[in-house]
């Protein structure tokens, strides 16, 4: 503060680099902010995340129904396995049940991006399908 009070010229430089310090953090904190909104459209997820976060999903409770084991038949779902993969889905796309669940309303009210979007998978799964297993 002592530079402050030498001579008016020193004051006008000090007020200026404390608004200067001032605006620069502002503005980190604004960048920060946006940043950490995972790009979310207006209430959902961009379509080219919906895509991938889906194809995981829908890998998953295939996954969950084929595999068997002692207290699940073939064809019935492991709900606690599914649980497990959803949670690491969504730790994978950095986003919250509730974001992906907000999001998957959002596109079932705009059924045109839904479907563009599940016409993306299909390919995409028969294609991995159609590779020889190893």
């Amino acid at each position: 503060m002592a530079f402050l009070q030498k001579n008016n010229s020193a004051a006008g430089q000090g007020i200026g680099l404390c608004n200067l310090v001032t605006v620069v953090v502002v503005a980190l904190s604004l960048l920060v902010a946006v940043g950490g909104c995972k790009n979310k459209i207006a209430g959902h997820m961009p379509a080219e995340e919906m895509k991938q976060t889906l194809l995981d999903i829908n890998l998953a409770e295939a996954y969950c129904i084929m595999v068997k084991d002692s207290l699940h038949r073939g064809g019935t779902k492991n709900y606690d396995s599914l649980a497990v993969y959803y949670q690491e889905i969504f730790a994978h796309h950095k986003i919250t049940q509730d974001e992906f669940l907000e999001s998957l309303a959002w596109y079932k009210n705009h059924p045109d991006e839904l479907d563009t979007i599940y016409n993306y998978m299909i390919p995409k799964v028969t294609e991995w399908l159609a590779k020889p297993k190893k």
